[in-house]
């Protein structure tokens, strides 16, 4: 896979660079930290009142040494953002026929079809490794977890509501949420087909199914375990975890990706 994913080089460079300029940094008191004077991102994991592990804050996903396809050496992305199947060797690959051959066409065409390309969302599951900030907001009853790549947003509901029969199919999907212990358990279906798994372009069809577990093992570390279950495009589920850190004191910034757009014309 590493010596065809040259192909979404250009993808790849859209985002780079994006998370360098954030807000100017505003003291959080409730901090912890070193003796220096530091955030302590080691310290314990915060609790909110009701007892629940705290999720909140502006996360960013950890990049890769192996994450950069052929010919961005220089830069350094998450390796999942680059391609679901990073951890797997080719043969392991559980992807049904039809879905491999239109992965294939997708890197032949150099990704000039990927949504990301053309302004429009980038999806879940792939959207948290995405090498731009997010921001996780937590109540007892709704999680809002606000990206800042697209200015897009999901709602993970922790009431007893249920989805819809035959919903409105959604780039984002419905997602509800549990709490495991100190871990949070999102299930999240209800998917258009329109989005691209990564940037290699592996698709999936309506049926897919996303499951997210969030655990915050310490104040400054975000572990998501993220199981893509797609039984019409892949054979079994695929399972990888994305590491995120937080970025303290710090908040996003808009993000529209028509405005002084210049990568369109690459795929002309």
């Amino acid at each position: 896979m590493r010596s065809t994913i040259q192909a979404v080089v250009v993808v790849v460079i859209m985002f780079a660079g994006q998370a360098s300029a954030q807000w100017a940094k505003h003291a959080d008191k409730s901090m912890p930290r070193t003796p220096d004077g530091k955030p302590n991102l080691s310290a314990p994991a915060p609790k909110g009142s009701d007892g629940k592990v705290d999720l909140s804050g502006v996360w960013l996903p950890d990049a890769d040494p192996d994450g950069s396809p052929q010919g961005v050496e220089h830069m350094v992305f998450p390796k999942h953002f680059v391609s679901i199947t990073a951890d797997m060797k080719p043969p392991d690959v559980p992807i049904q026929p039809w879905a491999r051959d239109l992965l294939n066409q997708r890197l032949q065409n150099n990704g000039k079809d990927d949504p990301a390309a053309h302004c429009k969302p980038t999806g879940t599951p792939a959207v948290v490794s995405v090498p731009v900030p997010h921001k996780i907001v937590q109540t007892p009853q709704l999680i809002l977890i606000l990206y800042e790549e697209g200015t897009v947003f999901r709602q993970i509901f922790l009431d007893d509501r249920q989805t819809v029969q035959d919903p409105e199919p959604r780039w984002m999907g419905y997602s509800k949420g549990r709490w495991e212990g100190d871990t949070l358990v999102v299930d999240t279906t209800g998917f258009n087909d329109q989005s691209w798994l990564d940037r290699a372009g592996h698709p999936h069809t309506e049926a897919l199914h996303v499951i997210e577990r969030y655990r915050r093992r310490d104040f400054g570390h975000i572990d998501i375990e993220v199981t893509i279950d797609d039984p019409k495009a892949y054979t079994k589920p695929i399972t990888y975890t994305q590491k995120t850190t937080l970025v303290p004191e710090e908040d996003l910034l808009e993000y529209f990706c028509s405005e002084n757009e210049k990568d369109v014309q690459l795929f002309k």
